[in-house]
């Protein structure tokens, strides 16, 4: 079997910790498995000030440098949708293939927050800023588990681990408007895998970023979080995806 390298890289409030069991499988097959926490986020919590797509990009750039990743198959989860074109961006030579994982896919020019949340989203987003006061907001326990982990009870014990593992959020990267058209104008390999459970990125919105990435879908039955819910389904259809040059 060829053995790939694998970058895996979070969403939203989320941190390395999501990968874990995905990486485990994902290593116990022979494969080459880097995680890691972007900015403001897991153990890098107290970075949030210098959070931001082009600073959570140059984190994941710098870190398949350290560990020696020459071309990557790039798995971007959520809003690490944002992340990951403008890795291949930056570092086009260390991207073998791009993985957007229920992901956010926005337009040249636009942002996360224009392209995927509706009024109601938005509301409760700038609520939960100003009472933080900060420039980050977190979820209710309640509405993260209904929103990302829907496909497991709220009690499963994999739902009880991640959810005080969840950190706040910065805006910033939620509002920012990003520069696409090198990446839109790239021939990089692209996959786009929906989870046919999901609420937060449903499959009709997920069906329409993969148009825009210019592929179909590959479907996965799994809420939001497939990477904690279905993480053996999740890693084999990773590893079905071209073989690292």
């Amino acid at each position: 079997m060829t053995r790939n390298a694998y970058v895996l890289v979070h969403g939203a409030c989320h941190g390395a910790w999501c990968w874990e069991a995905v990486a485990a499988k994902l290593a116990a097959r022979g494969h080459r498995v880097v995680t890691l926490d972007l900015l403001g986020h897991g153990r890098r919590v107290a970075e949030y000030v210098r959070a931001s797509v082009t600073g959570y990009s140059r984190s994941v750039m710098d870190g398949m440098a350290l560990e020696g990743i020459s071309r990557g198959i790039v798995v971007g989860h959520s809003m690490g949708g944002l992340v990951i074109p403008k890795v291949a961006e930056l570092a086009r030579d260390r991207v073998a293939h791009l993985v957007f994982l229920a992901a956010v896919v926005v337009p040249d020019g636009a942002s996360l927050w224009e392209t995927h949340l509706l009024p109601g989203q938005k509301a409760m987003i700038r609520g939960l800023a100003r009472a933080a006061g900060n420039g980050t907001f977190l979820y209710p326990a309640w509405y993260a588990w209904s929103r990302w982990m829907n496909d497991m009870p709220r009690g499963h014990a994999v739902v009880q681990a991640a959810l005080p593992r969840l950190t706040p959020q910065p805006l910033r990267p939620f509002v920012e408007r990003l520069d696409l058209s090198r990446f839109y104008a790239m021939d990089v390999p692209r996959t786009y895998i929906r989870c046919l459970k999901d609420v937060a990125v449903q499959p009709d919105r997920a069906a329409e970023y993969a148009r825009r990435l210019g592929v179909r879908p590959v479907d996965l039955e799994a809420g939001h979080d497939a990477m904690l819910s279905v993480p053996d389904a999740l890693a084999r259809i990773l590893e079905t995806l071209p073989p690292t040059p």
